[in-house]
């Protein structure tokens, strides 16, 4: 007799703490869900963890739309997510850009805080926050992001997507997952190499690196080059080179430091080598600093 209550209390404070660590589990994924997660070449999808149906088995739709097929260099598309669902009350989803190299495409930014850009393996992932599940919302939910194209002569660019349409009860259960994917051509106007053929930006050795690597680059004759290293937001982190160069090869390292002598944090960084006019010798490298 006097076991059966402790039995009880026990058992139900098992069951709490269940539910506590599921419900936790729950908002950690609804402020963003883990990257990776896209489909894209090398990722899994969002079915690894919402079991329950399988992929794109739902009777909603998931699109995303940058208003174009292609793309213009350097140009600002406003991306906008739809995904709907008529049994879903909760929204989540996850993108990514990849260049024909597998690295991010151009730069992800955020519009509200309904979205929020993170980067990992040389890739950057826009997804919904919190405040972007938009709890208790029926039927369908729309998010708008930007994403900056990528220099001239990139290429071919490929879009890939997971939306998570949930039922709301704060659990991976009952929730459908829909899939996307496109691909955008570079336009034909600026897809020729707009880059004198004189210069060769050679890929980086080792890539990824820690702590150091090396950047080949080539002229066929003399010329005045900057060799710059920039972050995947754009700005300028160190100089390496910058002045008169003769022909023939030649290579910089980099140590993982700014001009100040300070560490940079992991993640994808890009070689530029330029003129003294700021005019691109070649097309950029994607760098991977792995700590």
């Amino acid at each position: 007799m006097n076991g059966r209550p402790l039995l009880k209390t026990g058992t139900t404070g098992l069951a709490l703490l269940l539910l506590l660590l599921s419900a936790s589990l729950a908002l950690a994924w609804s402020s963003g869900p883990p990257d990776g997660r896209t489909g894209a070449p090398g990722e899994g999808n969002c079915t690894a963890c919402h079991t329950t149906f399988p992929l794109d088995s739902g009777s909603g739709s998931f699109d995303i739309a940058t208003g174009s097929s292609n793309y213009n260099p350097d140009e600002v598309y406003t991306v906008v997510v739809e995904l709907s669902d008529p049994d879903a009350s909760r929204w989540g989803f996850e993108l990514t850009f990849i260049d024909n190299e597998g690295f991010a495409a151009g730069t992800l930014s955020n519009v509200d805080g309904n979205t929020q850009v993170t980067t990992a393996s040389g890739r950057d992932y826009g997804k919904q926050t919190s405040t972007g599940t938009f709890n208790g919302q029926v039927a369908s939910a729309t998010w708008m992001m930007q994403w900056i194209a990528p220099a001239a002569g990139a290429g071919t660019i490929e879009l890939y997507g997971m939306g998570n349409a949930a039922n709301g009860n704060f659990g991976s259960s009952g929730d459908h997952i829909y899939s996307f994917s496109s691909t955008f051509e570079e336009n034909n106007e600026t897809s020729v190499d707009p880059y004198a053929s004189f210069a060769l930006l050679n890929p980086n050795y080792p890539n990824p690196f820690n702590p150091k690597t090396r950047i080949p680059f080539s002229l066929e004759k003399e010329s005045w080059v900057r060799l710059s290293i920039y972050d995947a937001r754009g700005r300028l982190v160190t100089v390496l080179e910058d002045g008169p160069m003769g022909s023939g090869s030649h290579e910089r390292s980099w140590a993982g430091q700014d001009s100040r002598g300070q560490s940079q944090p992991s993640g994808v960084y890009l070689a530029r080598l330029t003129n003294d006019r700021g005019e691109d010798m070649a097309p950029a490298r994607k760098m991977i600093l792995s700590k």
